[in-house]
């Protein structure tokens, strides 16, 4: 008996479809047949469970029962992990049929109304009304954070900068609109639409709920008829709450967790009782309606129904199994919801075993694994974008570093400014524009505390100054292609460029307007990996102020071998080995400066970090070129710098040649004034300086304290713009950042061969993605730039900028800048000559 009833009330595989459930009625001898239904009693832990005695007093009538059944198989039922099944059209049935007994002999809307609200006052102070809520509550977030989560996903993609408050902004939906669709769900106005298709007492098309309510009050005449079609009614109403409790829908409900069939064990249903009408009644609804609402009746009775059922005597050699599987198989050919029949005789009620198979909740596990993970994964996503650098970023060196939200890099504050220009410029790009995108790689932050790093920073605003003015330019433009700018941040000193790229290719795999990435502007090893990142990712790359030749050189496969060059990347500026040829040209040919001798005793004072490659490589060309007198001398710091120019000051040098980064220009300039400027030395810096010096001098014109010469990769001095120079300073004009406009200048035309290879693409075929056709177009291209004429080489693969200028400039206290040379070195000549007026 336990094995045919454990088979009844287990529910198939979520992926087969729901059958019917039989009215099992046991009859014989009545203690035998009571007994038989008792044993349902060992599931109530496993399954909804509730017992009808018809011979109580309580049990008088058909709302009686149907009363307690709403009432106990709402009841959880610890075993089935599962909030209970809810009847709010049961209940609601229950009270209409209630609500008739309102005094007076004319129906009055007002008092429906209030015993209405009194109804649902008394329910709401009650536990099981706050357990509903929990329950309908927990269902609808289900459905609303995994929305939510997905929409703040899909929409970061097309609103850079603010996808943190997307993702904040999410949860906080989501909680509003389950809160809303739970009230719906407990007020019951997403159910009450189902009395508009009921099969009996149909609620009326613009029918409200008070005026239906009222219907059920009819005539005393008609009082008999009127109760018949409301015990149908709500019979009808009991099996359709709990098929919605069976029902599995696209969202994850507890109809898709819940293992059993809620069991009922009504005893001594003879003909005549409530209890007897009552299985009559789901018999007739479920064959005169179709309704297959899950729920198992185990009936005892000395007198079955009369009427179409499978009866079957367990004398013989079948086991009660055998019989419900015959039944199974015999509900195929007939009608809905016969009776089962079963006569009960002496040793048929062996006990059963419960395996461990049996009691493990195995369905309801899954279900609540999987809800876990729709309603976690939203939440990880917000905390992951509201705590710490948030997605997308990873935290190094006290910096928020790769591709992300803005809002959680903590940009320096000359770079602030500028970025949120660009997102402005961004942000008003039209909806449903074509849009290609390029990606800056550079530092945006610097670690908290650290000094001497506003030149860096300087050089970076410069640079972003002069992609926003392009950008502003090219968008303004009557092409319907637009140009969109996002930010990856490689941190202080691109000590994390590798990770920055990394970034960009991810995002490059994901999105197929990603044209092309610029910036990389410091000569580094972690640069050189980035780039190396990037080549393998297929993204074209223009650099702005990439000097040293090493960084075009992909890693060899072995420790220290050189590989190919990287036909990816394309660079504006003249890399080391050209400089170098106008440098010594200068030293050898001029002297420098008045009172110093051609080829003069030089000392090169060198910066030594971990990974820098462009004051090195530098200082190895100058001792490989020059074939004067020189000496070395390296630091790392402040203190080791003032000790270096101090030496080299005492060897009987008569220049310096600084190759280090601009973030020393200050202490440089202050160890040369105290042990060198006395003693006749001259000063010379490679053209990592040149942006510091320009700023200097413009923001002093004639109370500047710089006198040194240095070489420069475009023409600084502020008599000269050439028009995209205008254009960039008319863009900044008002910028409270400090910013070196000849980093700008780089930054301009780094942007503009990007804008001009995408037109190239858009009025070809345009065929293939618009990263490879920038790519095709950046080979041979020719611009006139912000930095002067542009030719990149139609090479396979060697794209430096071709027929590039270096000026040879040099600049006295309270003076301005002066161009002595300029040139444009090859691999045999340095090519210098006066330079324009």
């Amino acid at each position: 008996m336990y094995e045919v009833l454990d088979k009844a009330i287990r529910r198939p595989s979520p992926f087969a479809a729901e059958s019917g459930r039989p009215i099992l009625i046991f009859t014989g001898e009545p203690q035998l047949a009571g007994q038989a239904v008792e044993t349902a009693s060992r599931f109530q832990r496993r399954a909804p469970h509730a017992e009808i005695d018809t011979q109580a007093a309580c049990f008088s009538d058909v709302t009686a029962i149907v009363k307690s059944l709403a009432e106990n198989l709402g009841t959880w039922a610890r075993g089935t992990l599962l909030p209970p099944p809810r009847f709010p059209l049961t209940r609601f049935v229950l009270w209409a049929w209630h609500a008739r007994t309102i005094p007076g002999h004319v129906p009055d809307r007002n008092a429906y109304r209030q015993s209405l609200s009194e109804w649902r006052r008394t329910e709401a102070r009650t536990g099981a009304a706050l357990r509903r809520w929990a329950d309908y509550v927990g269902r609808t977030m289900t459905a609303w954070l995994p929305a939510t989560g997905v929409a703040a996903f899909g929409l970061q993609t097309l609103m850079d900068g603010v996808n943190l408050v997307l993702w904040l902004v999410s949860p906080v939906v989501a909680v509003i609109c389950a809160l809303l669709h739970a009230t719906m769900l407990v007020r019951g106005w997403i159910f009450y639409r189902w009395f508009r298709k009921a099969p009996f007492l149909k609620r009326e098309k613009g029918e409200d709920l008070i005026t239906y309510a009222m219907r059920f009050r009819g005539p005393k005449e008609t009082e008999a008829e009127r109760q018949e079609q409301v015990e149908r009614l709500m019979v009808t109403a009991l099996l359709e709450d709990l098929r919605q409790a069976y029902r599995r829908r696209l969202m994850p409900w507890p109809g898709w967790g819940r293992h059993t069939y809620p069991v009922v064990r009504l005893k001594n249903a003879e003909p005549g009782t409530a209890g007897r009408r009552f299985v009559e009644l789901v018999d007739e609804v479920r064959v005169s309606t179709g309704q297959r609402g899950p729920l198992l009746l185990v009936v005892s009775t000395t007198e079955p129904p009369i009427g179409h059922r499978a009866e079957l005597d367990t004398q013989g050699a079948a086991t009660l199994v055998k019989i419900y599987e015959a039944w199974q198989k015999m509900v195929c050919r007939v009608e809905p919801s016969p009776y089962l029949v079963i006569k009960i005789h002496e040793g048929d009620l062996q006990p059963g075993a419960d395996g461990m198979a049996r009691l493990f909740p195995a369905r309801p596990l899954i279900y609540w694994a999987v809800v876990l993970t729709l309603v976690a994964a939203p939440i990880t996503g917000t905390l992951l974008v509201s705590v710490g650098c948030g997605s997308g970023l990873h935290r190094v060196a006290e910096q928020c570093v790769g591709l992300g939200s803005l809002d959680k890099m903590e940009l320096h504050a000359y770079v602030d400014p500028v970025v949120k220009r660009i997102e402005e410029q961004n942000a008003q790009i039209p909806f449903g524009s074509k849009v290609y995108t390029i990606a800056y790689l550079g530092p945006l932050t610097t670690q908290p505390g650290s000094r001497f790093k506003d030149g860096q920073m300087t050089a970076v605003a410069g640079e972003l100054v002069g992609i926003g003015a392009y950008q502003d330019s090219y968008n303004k433009s009557k092409s319907e292609w637009k140009m969109k700018v996002i930010f990856a941040n490689t941190g202080q000193d691109f000590v994390s460029a590798e990770l920055a790229a990394t970034s960009i290719a991810e995002r490059a795999g994901e999105d197929s307007s990603l044209a092309a990435a610029v910036g990389f502007a410091w000569s580094r090893e972690e640069v050189r990996r980035a780039v190396g990142v990037l080549t393998r990712a297929n993204v074209p790359m223009v650099s702005t102020v990439t000097t040293v030749d090493k960084i075009a050189h992909l890693k060899g496969k072995e420790k220290g071998q050189e590989g190919p060059r990287s036909a990816y990347l394309f660079r504006l500026a003249v890399v080391d080995s050209l400089q170098m040829k106008a440098t010594v040209h200068w030293l050898d040919t001029l002297g420098l400066a008045q009172g110093v001798s051609k080829r003069p005793k030089v000392a090169v004072v060198w910066q030594k970090q971990q990974g820098e490659l462009y004051s090195r490589d530098l200082k190895d060309l100058f001792w490989k070129e020059y074939e004067g007198e020189k000496t070395e001398h390296g630091f790392t710091d402040d203190a080791s710098l003032h000790a270096a120019v101090e030496d080299a000051c005492v060897s009987g040098a008569k220049v310096i040649y600084y190759t280090g980064r601009a973030d020393f220009l200050g202490s440089l300039k202050s160890a040369w004034g105290a042990e060198c400027e006395s003693r006749g030395v001259k000063l010379l810096a490679s053209d990592d300086v040149t942006g510091a010096i320009a700023n200097d001098v413009r923001a002093k014109p004639d109370k500047h304290d710089v006198s040194m010469s240095f070489v420069s990769l475009t023409d600084v001095r502020d008599t000269s713009l050439n028009q995209g120079q205008k254009t960039l300073q008319q863009w900044a004009a008002g910028m409270s950042s400090p910013i070196s406009f000849a980093h700008a200048a780089f930054g301009y035309d780094a942007a503009q061969a990007v804008g001009i290879a995408s037109k190239d693409y858009v009025t070809q075929s345009g065929t293939g993605g618009i990263r490879s056709g920038v790519h095709y177009n950046l080979r041979g291209q020719e611009f006139d730039g912000a930095t002067g004429k542009v030719y990149f080489s139609a090479d396979a693969t060697d794209h430096d900028a071709q027929g590039r200028e270096v000026w040879l400039m040099t600049v006295e206290s309270g003076k301005p800048i002066q161009a002595i040379r300029v040139c444009r070195p090859t691999t045999k000549a340095a090519a210098c000559e006066p330079p324009p007026e």
